[in-house]
């Protein structure tokens, strides 16, 4: 059994690297680590976090959106090769969205303006509707729903509000991610969400995005295992 590290924030664990913006995360082969202490934000970004107007909060043991405003929560750490575990759900919205994660995204350089969802693949959990934020690239335009790399394995029915148990697998160097979705968490995972295409990987943040103003959701128990020896799932067996 994998020894999970439980950390108040990954780059502290990281040997050469800091907690800034700019922060370039080792490898660390075989280590599952614990993105979240249960009490604080250490270890990540809050991007709408502007004196008053905080995106995100730590309440009860989970992070909580404030529905303050469009914006993500990104780490500290950037990644390539890992497998991210988490549990979440969605509590409320108005006006409704889906919750969201982002990976392969663009982290801003100090006083730059972040791109829209920092740029990354979204994956909209637990039922896998998704979008290709990507700014446009040697004339490709994205920024769309996406088309062939996207790849709906199992039709989700989660019932959005109760607890689901995510695992999404990502490879920058290859471009390809994808997710499975436990419901109960503990319960055999079903494979629900593909996606693969080898111009679209990214080293950088992986982040939790509030789609608009308006919505709640909560994370929790939010693991990753950096550079997996297989990229076989974990929750389907």
């Amino acid at each position: 059994m994998k020894k999970i590290v439980f950390i108040a924030c990954l780059g502290a664990l990281v040997a050469g690297c800091s907690t800034t913006s700019n922060t370039k995360a080792q490898n660390h082969s075989g280590q599952t680590v614990s993105l979240f202490d249960g009490k604080t934000l250490d270890g990540w970004i809050d991007q709408e976090n502007k004196g008053d107007a905080k995106g995100w909060t730590v309440t009860n043991g989970v992070i909580a959106s404030t529905g303050a405003g469009r914006g993500t929560l990104y780490t500290t750490a950037d990644f390539s090769h890992f497998r991210l575990m988490f549990l979440m759900r969605h509590v409320t919205g108005n006006k409704d969205h889906q919750a969201c994660v982002l990976i392969f995204c663009r982290r801003p350089n100090d006083g730059e303006k972040s791109l829209d969802a920092l740029g990354g693949i979204q994956f909209q959990v637990p039922n896998g509707g998704h979008w290709d934020y990507r700014p446009t690239e040697n004339g490709v335009k994205h920024n769309n729903g996406g088309g062939k790399e996207f790849t709906t394995v199992t039709k989700g029915t989660f019932n959005i509000h109760d607890w689901s148990q995510i695992e999404i697998v990502a490879d920058a160097k290859t471009g390809i991610a994808k997710m499975a979705v436990a419901q109960p968490p503990g319960s055999k995972a079903v494979e629900v969400l593909d996606f693969s295409d080898p111009t679209a990987g990214h080293v950088g943040p992986i982040a939790l995005q509030m789609h608009n103003a308006g919505l709640f959701d909560e994370y929790k128990d939010i693991k990753i295992e950096v550079n997996p020896s297989s990229d076989e799932f974990l929750s389907t067996k």
